[in-house]
């Protein structure tokens, strides 16, 4: 791999709440070559060989979560003491029922991502953590949930539930088990990823990693300078 292949793969892996434009159930290659300044053709191809090696593992598929009437997400980065308490708040905010995305650092540092329906609702949460495991707290950003464009069905949701860890998964064996047409299948699909309705992202193989290091870059301004 190479420094284009790692642009490409954020692009599908980390960034695909940036875009809206989907086709075969994947991230647009042309809206990611816009976006990095590459054509069409060498993104498709890339992305190929990434699923060939292997290095890309599935595509997840997820629900926006304006279909559960939530209002905000917030993120925060918790400090534990050690890295047994920091264990400790990873399993306890995998049994909370507003926990959205948990990110395991090296070290003694976690991020959660909660959601709720308001700002200060979803801090009362964070802060609740902290107290309990006494960590140290800071709120990386929040952010308001757009209300879906439509509101999804039994069927849409039974959909939802076969494409959640393959987003890839064959027509025909979701008609024969859903027991409807191949036809009425590729339709709802096309119509909850034009709605809005769906996140497709790539999962990486860790297995087949290759050396790459994914890190964030974290930055402060201070306002009164």
């Amino acid at each position: 791999m190479d420094a284009k292949d790692v642009w490409i793969f954020c692009e599908i892996a980390f960034k695909g709440i940036d875009y809206d434009s989907f086709t075969d159930r994947r991230v647009s290659p042309s809206a990611i070559g816009r976006k990095l300044g590459l054509d069409e053709k060498t993104v498709r191809s890339r992305v190929k060989k990434m699923e060939n090696d292997g290095f890309i593992k599935y595509y997840q598929a997820m629900p926006r979560l304006g279909f559960f009437e939530f209002k905000n997400i917030n993120t925060y980065r918790f400090e534990a003491l050690n890295i047994a308490t920091k264990h400790g708040v990873i399993e306890y905010a995998h049994g909370l029922p507003f926990t959205v995305d948990i990110v395991d650092y090296l070290g003694n540092i976690v991020s959660i991502s909660i959601t709720g329906g308001s700002s200060e609702e979803i801090d009362q949460v964070a802060t609740e953590i902290a107290n309990r495991f006494e960590l140290f707290k800071w709120r990386l950003g929040s952010c308001a949930i757009k209300k879906p464009l439509i509101i999804p069905d039994n069927l849409d949701w039974k959909l939802i539930q076969k494409l959640r860890y393959n987003a890839l998964s064959g027509i025909n064996e979701i008609s024969d088990s859903l027991s409807i047409t191949p036809r009425m299948v590729r339709y709802r699909i096309t119509k909850l990823l034009g709605s809005d309705m769906l996140i497709v992202r790539a999962i990486i193989n860790s297995q087949k990693q290759q050396g790459l290091i994914f890190y964030e870059l974290e930055l402060s301004v201070d306002t009164a300078s």
